[in-house]
């Protein structure tokens, strides 16, 4: 029997804690965080570059929990929540984070048992370089009036660059041949973030796809285990 895609349960900042908990208790076999370091040099799983206005690299952690509407985890304690109960999906936001993140990780979940993605070229290849039995996959699929974004419909060059195992792409661009592209270079694919259940439907039965992400894990397994592949 082929398999079916995995699933990954995208962590929303605006959940908390509550939202990381409860990705855990999905039954995905995969829990996205994304990384940043604050302004003290701490980890943290937050998505954007700014809190209330503010740039997250220059605040204090102390400042960014009384900032934040909710808990803002450290990277260190959200891999302990994972850790056991799904693999980790870590999403390196910003350069200088790669090896304390993948030695965080390596402590946590051991080898094998997460997956680093990123935009950036040169963070895969510096973990690669240190840590070259990492998994890792370079995220594409910018949006159309940021810089690069025309790389992202060729993103074969800069996969290899980046010596990654995968490529993450974003939904669009899935679907207007750059999984084709992937798949034809033997690349496996994540794809993310699909919340619509007809594209949910697509992507869990197509087979060149290895990690649908997803905002609703219990929908995608749902749905993941009730269809057959194509």
């Amino acid at each position: 029997m082929e398999r079916k895609p995995a699933v990954s349960a995208h962590r929303r900042d605006e959940a908390g804690l509550t939202g990381l908990k409860d990705a855990v208790e999905s039954g995905a076999e995969y829990v996205e965080i994304d990384i940043r370091r604050t302004g003290d040099g701490r980890l943290v799983v937050h998505h954007d570059a700014r809190l209330a206005g503010l740039p997250l690299n220059r605040l204090p952690y102390a400042r960014i929990e009384e900032l934040a509407a909710r808990p803002v985890p450290l990277v260190a304690d959200a891999m302990q929540i994972i850790a056991g109960r799904a693999r980790g999906h870590l999403d390196l936001k910003e350069r200088g984070c790669e090896h304390e993140v993948v030695e965080l990780a390596l402590e946590a979940f051991g080898p094998g048992g997460f997956v680093v993605t990123t935009r950036e070229v040169a963070s895969l290849a510096e973990i690669k370089s240190r840590f070259p039995g990492v998994p890792t996959a370079l995220s594409v699929g910018r949006g159309l009036l940021e810089r690069g974004a025309a790389r992202d419909f060729a993103p074969l060059r800069l996969v290899r660059r980046a010596g990654a195992d995968m490529v993450a792409l974003n939904h669009r661009f899935a679907r207007v041949g750059v999984l084709a592209q992937c798949a034809r270079a033997g690349v496996p694919a994540m794809i993310w973030t699909v919340n619509a259940v007809p594209l949910m439907r697509r992507f869990l039965r197509d087979p060149r796809v290895a990690v649908l992400i997803t905002d609703h894990p219990g929908t995608a397994l749902t749905l993941r285990d009730a269809q057959p592949r194509d």
